[in-house]
């Protein structure tokens, strides 16, 4: 009998749990023939409900809802067990204190997983300080998991890993009015088989006992085998330092939820698709959780993420909460499969303190991502405050009038939303066709939405949702729509809002920042000069990532939403250049802009103004002009050098018919001079000889596609004339070998000395000034050469004349040189070169003046040859 009427106290609890949770924690059945107990605490377990209804609950309270994985209605502890020990276990728990040597009273130092189990059993411990990692060595352990703790306790983990396995704490009705349990500095694990392991810690879900509790957690970071960290249901649970909860369901059962200032903490369930946070049943008013609050203190951040698969239904933090509280310049990331918010309760609602953050993202079209699910809901974002709201949601993406589950609408009634000075918001659907706000279904008056003090920027429902918006209104005084349909009324201080439809627009967002200028990056190669306008920074479509960083991007001013005051490089300040339709102001230069200077722009949109003007540094992409040869545009190929002027400190190098000249490369001097030793080159006739400069002003960097005459070293010129941006940078200077045969030089004087009057023939041999030089330098065209002489003023002095006397002796024999042409030297040449032919004049070659005595006569004789070089065939 006493089995049957413990099953009917269950049944019982699970119809009225709130009625009969008292006496089903104070029932317990024996079993007289094994001696094991059966608790009859109840089973309660979410689901996604198989209906839509404004009324029905995602982790139902209702006996028609099971869970996935049941937590057990069959334990082995007993309230006499707890309450009355035997003796056998009296006098083990006795030896293990003695073990335990307590360095403090009440305080105990642990170190495995036995004198843990032993120090949790002790009433008299209240503090365990744990000296090092342990596992449960059991898949479970009842001594643990059975038995009732009802005094005060904190575990000091000193960063140290627990096991737990299929075990947890269990807290009973506590020794005083209120107790309380604190957890810190440890690292938490689990394995999931059943009742024992739904949490660490608990009141089974007795919610009397869980409303005597007050439970603190600092620093915990839990493993992904933890199925809970606690079930504080009627509790308040408040948390500090850095939390790192990842869990299989709920980080929390809560009856209220405090963190305080400057907490880190970070939530996920990756198992089940559960809530991260679950009022699971309305806290008593005599409870520790009666505020029914969810607070976060001032300074925190939070990161609330979903990584489980199997569902899109329930938001963050669900259910019997009263208000959600993001306080002063706090963080709040939510980025869950489905509704992000929702408010489920009568009265329920969010408020966004002062320069708070708030990141509310949904990646499905499963929902609204906030979901006002009941009437006198509400959300107040408070002035200073950032709010972003960014979701694929085939529903509005905020619906002030929506069903149970945020998948339709629903007419509710006296829903408030607010957004009051925000700093910026953003409330940005992806969802081709679907609107960013509605603020009431159908054609009913009801609900409010209202911005005050801001700007207001729309897109319509087919506009690019990250291009510029359709619509601008900057610094809008106040602007509120309540009702939808034919019974929507809009009042607003902006004349060009009074037309405003909420079901016209996917995005509705005000930047209220000053604006930005981001330049295209510019060169000296350009006179169109160019930026966009940045109004403001949002995140992007994403949202959280799981280590609760948000990537932001930004928004382009539309046409004519914003201008610039530009400067260019000369100084030159050009006002009132409006954005395009992409954000863009453009200004075309009267001239290259000059490199290494400044370009700078003050951006406007209404009252807002760039605070200091933005520059940006002209970049050096253009070549040096084309080197000046000094031997014009044709040399020889037996030229030993080049020379020229140019850009002082370019470098200097050279191809040989579009081949680089390897190892040939010099500097321009600081007086813009240099030259070029190209006597190793095997030049010939016909090859194009090509001068680069190449600065030295190092790579452009800045710059997406900096032209292709640029590297690390500098800017070099084309090869050819190439078009670059605005400009056309010039080809390097060429320069083509000829081919001549060249007289390169006569002697300038053959001078046969001061001589004594003799009474014979006497023959003298000059002493020549200068050399007698030829060149070919036709390469393939070689021919034969020769050389001719005569006097062209013949050799005289008064009346005597000695034109007869002059003689050239080569290997053609001894040759005279008079009026007439005489051929005196031939040859060919096989190769480009030079040929000195004077060079032996030295022996008996050359020139000889033979003057018989009748000729010899005091005085100076004097007179000219005329040479000339022929390309003639050979004799």
């Amino acid at each position: 009998m006493k089995r049957k009427t413990g099953l009917l106290l269950l049944a019982i609890c699970l119809m009225l749990p709130n009625t009969a949770a008292l006496a089903v924690t104070e029932s317990t059945t024996v079993s007289s023939s094994t001696g094991e107990t059966e608790k009859s605490i109840p089973t309660l377990s979410e689901d996604p409900l198989s209906s839509v209804n404004s009324s029905v609950t995602e982790e139902s309270s209702s006996s028609t809802v099971e869970s996935k994985e049941p937590e057990a209605t069959v334990e082995s502890s007993a309230k006499e067990e707890a309450t009355k020990p035997s003796s056998d276990d009296q006098s083990e728990e006795a030896i293990n204190r003695v073990a335990v040597q307590p360095f403090a009273a009440g305080e105990v130092a642990v170190g495995d997983w036995t004198t843990f189990v032993n120090s949790i059993r002790d009433e008299t411990v209240t503090k365990i300080t744990l000296t090092g990692s342990f596992t449960n060595p059991t898949t479970s352990d009842g001594r643990l998991s059975t038995y009732a703790r009802r005094n005060n306790l904190e575990i000091d983990g000193q960063g140290n890993r627990v096991d737990f396995r299929d075990s947890s704490i269990w807290l009973a009705a506590p020794t005083n009015a209120t107790g309380s349990f604190h957890m810190h500095d440890i690292v938490l694990n689990q394995q999931y088989l059943g009742g024992y392991s739904e949490d660490i810690v608990g009141t089974r879900l007795n919610y009397p006992n869980g409303g005597k509790w007050r439970y603190r957690f600092g620093n915990i970071k839990t493993e992904p085998g933890v199925q809970r960290l606690a079930r504080a249901s009627y509790g308040e649970v408040t948390v500090y330092g850095n939390m790192d909860i990842d869990t299989r369901a709920e980080n929390f059962y809560l009856g209220s939820f405090i963190m305080e200032d400057n907490t880190v903490y970070t939530g996920n369930v990756n198992f089940y698709d559960f809530s991260v946070f679950w009022y699971n049943v309305t806290a008593a008013t005599n409870s520790t959780g009666a505020s029914r609050e969810f607070t976060i203190g001032q300074n925190c951040r939070v990161n609330i993420t979903q990584s489980q698969k199997g569902g899109t239904t329930y938001p963050a933090v669900y259910l019997y909460y009263q208000r959600l509280t993001v306080g002063e310049n706090s963080v709040f990331n939510v980025n869950m499969p489905g509704n992000a918010v929702r408010f489920d309760e009568n009265g329920s609602g969010m408020i966004v303190k002062p320069g708070a953050v708030v990141n509310l993202t949904s990646k499905q079209t499963s929902g609204s991502v906030v979901a006002f699910s009941n009437n006198n809901t509400y959300l107040e974002v408070n002035p200073g405050a950032y709010f972003y709201v960014i979701g694929r949601s085939t529903q509005p993406l905020i619906n002030m009038a929506a069903d149970g589950l945020g998948l339709a609408s629903y007419p509710r009634q006296n829903t408030r939303m607010i957004l009051d000075s925000p700093a910026q918001y953003d409330l940005r659907n992806l969802v081709d066709g679907r609107q960013a706000v509605q603020v009431s279904m159908g054609s009913y008056g009801y609900n409010s939405f209202k911005i005050v003090d801001s700007d207001i920027d729309l897109w319509k429902l087919t506009t690019q949702p990250l291009g510029p918006s359709d619509e601008t209104h900057a610094k809008v005084a106040s602007f509120e729509v309540k009702g939808n349909g034919t019974a929507q009324n809009v009042t607003t201080t902006e004349p060009g809002l009074t037309g405003f439809k909420q079901n016209n627009y996917r995005r509705i967002s005000g930047m209220n920042q000053n604006p930005t200028i981001e330049w295209t990056p510019i060169t000296d190669a350009d006179k169109t000069l160019q930026a966009q306008v940045i109004i403001g920074m949002v995140p992007d479509n994403n949202g959280s990532n799981s280590s609760g960083e948000i990537k932001y991007i930004p928004v382009y001013a539309s046409k004519d939403q914003a201008t610039v005051t530009l400067t260019d490089s000369y100084g030159k300040v050009i006002s009132d250049l409006s954005t395009d339709q992409n954000g863009y102001i453009t200004y075309q230069a009267d001239a290259f802009q000059k490199a290494g200077k400044e370009v700078s722009g003050i951006a406007k949109r209404g009252p807002w103004i760039t605070e200091e003007a933005i520059a940006t540094t002209v970049i050096d992409v253009t070549p040096p002009e084309p080197a000046t040869i000094n031997d014009g545009t044709k040399i020889e190929s037996i030229t030993p050098q080049i020379s020229g002027t140019g850009e002082a400190n370019s470098l200097v190098t050279l191809t040989v018919n579009g081949q680089e000249a390897a190892g040939l490369s010099t500097t321009v001097s600081a007086d813009g001079t240099w030259t070029l030793d190209i006597s190793s080159l095997p030049l010939k006739q016909n090859d194009v000889l090509q001068v680069f400069l190449r600065d030295q002003s190092g790579a452009a960097t800045g710059i997406d596609n900096p032209p292709v005459t640029n590297n690390a070293v500098g800017n070099i010129q084309p090869a050819a004339d190439m078009n670059y941006r605005d400009a056309t940078f010039k080809a390097a200077s060429t320069v083509t070998l000829v081919g001549y045969l060249s007289l390169r030089e006569v002697p300038e004087q053959l001078n046969f000395g001061l001589n004594d009057i003799s009474n014979k023939t006497e023959t003298y041999q000059p002493q020549v000034s200068g050399k007698l030089e030829i060149s070919d330098s036709r390469s393939d065209a070689h021919k034969p050469w020769r050389i001719t002489v005569n006097q062209s003023e013949e050799i005289k002095l008064g009346t005597i004349s000695l034109v007869d006397s002059l003689y050239y002796t080569s290997q053609k024999g001894e040759l005279p040189v008079n009026g007439g042409n005489q051929v005196i030297e031939t040859g060919e040449f096989t190769e480009d070169g030079i040929q000195d032919i004077s060079a032996g004049w030295q022996s008996d070659e050359g020139f000889k003046l033979v003057v018989p005595p009748e000729k010899q006569r005091v005085g100076t004789y004097s007179g000219k040859l005329s040479w000339k070089l022929e390309d003639v065939p050979g004799n």
